[in-house]
């Protein structure tokens, strides 16, 4: 088995454990490499960043606040998690995340069988 990096102290208690939970399901899956962790880490630092800015937009009561001009404005919470979700997502495509990204790998293993079993294949793909 190989030998996952600790996340940094950093992060959080969620985003540490986030990050434990991808990480073990990467080593089963054979699919851990060398430097996979800076990756993670990124993703997970992006997880943290959004759950904080999704806690203040809840406390904060108002999506937006007025300006000193009078002027109403979004709150800079909203822009910091649509940052961190938008990231987030490109992240979790990379480790093949994503129930798209899953088919996808699934495609290009079956296409690259000459052992395919039509049944097997078709529950699969279900």
């Amino acid at each position: 088995m190989t030998e996952v990096p600790k996340p940094p102290s950093f992060l959080k208690s969620y985003a540490k454990k986030k990050y434990n939970e991808i990480a073990a399901i990467l080593v089963e899956l054979g699919k851990w490499k060398a430097g996979d962790d800076i990756a993670l880490i990124a993703l997970c630092s992006q997880y943290q960043r959004w759950i904080e800015a999704e806690k203040l937009i809840k406390q904060n009561n108002d999506l937006c606040f007025t300006t000193d001009t009078g002027y109403r404005q979004q709150i800079p919470e909203i822009a910091i998690a649509n940052n961190a979700m938008k990231s987030m997502l490109s992240f979790i495509k990379e480790f093949g995340l994503t129930p798209k990204e899953r088919a996808k790998i699934g495609e290009v293993v079956a296409n690259n069988s000459d052992d395919i079993d039509p049944e097997l294949e078709d529950m699969i793909v279900r």
